[in-house]
């Protein structure tokens, strides 16, 4: 895969690790693997990334910047705060019960305690992601006098895992049961409802 001009060549080498890294988990790609993939000398790959755990973090961290940019770039256009609530769940959704998704939570968790710093990379880009977004639309609807919260970051991590905790479960420890696009939806718009329930300003 060879640079094409003007592409960052560190990005290249992250997508292409995440791709590998995801396919075959962390022991079953070498540096060289990786090298073959996108072309260039040893000494290269080893001036962007010290070794095989560096270029794992920030592979892992490459994978879930580019999952998580709708989210993260999300704008309220529903004025009922329902609706942008709900909104968001789907978009949450759309990161962590996505198969690749599923797929990276696994395997950072399996490597979590033998390469440092990588379950803080995933908690940081990944979850603590979506929380801070919930977090700051709640704060917003707080300062308008919509809701009523303490404390809109730990409202807005609550309320993230109540929304898909359940469905992401059962898929990360592929549960016969797995949830619908219906019990998907279900889950969101009650842990919405709920929280709106105590919060909400009438």
């Amino acid at each position: 895969m060879p640079t094409k001009p003007g592409t960052d060549r560190r990005a290249v080498i992250m997508h292409a690790a995440g791709v590998l890294f995801l396919a075959r988990g962390y022991e079953g790609v070498s540096m060289e693997d990786v090298r073959h993939v996108v072309g260039g000398s040893k000494s290269t790959l080893y001036r962007h990334f010290t070794g095989k755990s560096a270029l794992f973090r920030s592979a892992v961290e490459a994978l879930l910047d580019e999952k998580s940019a709708p989210l993260r770039a999300f704008t309220p256009t529903d004025p009922d705060v329902r609706g942008s609530l709900v909104t968001l769940g789907r978009l949450v959704a759309t990161v962590v019960l996505d198969p690749s998704g599923i797929s990276l939570h696994r395997l950072v968790t399996s490597e979590a305690e033998r390469i440092p710093g990588v379950g803080q990379t995933f908690f940081e880009h990944g979850p603590a992601s979506g929380q801070a977004v919930l977090g700051r639309y709640l704060q917003a609807a707080h300062d308008a006098g919509v809701i009523r919260v303490q404390d809109a970051r730990a409202a807005g991590a609550q309320l993230y895992q109540a929304m898909l905790g359940d469905p992401q479960m059962r898929l990360l420890t592929n549960s016969p049961s797995r949830p619908t696009p219906a019990e998907v939806e279900t889950s969101i718009t009650t842990a919405v409802d709920a929280f709106l329930d105590g919060t909400l300003v009438r």
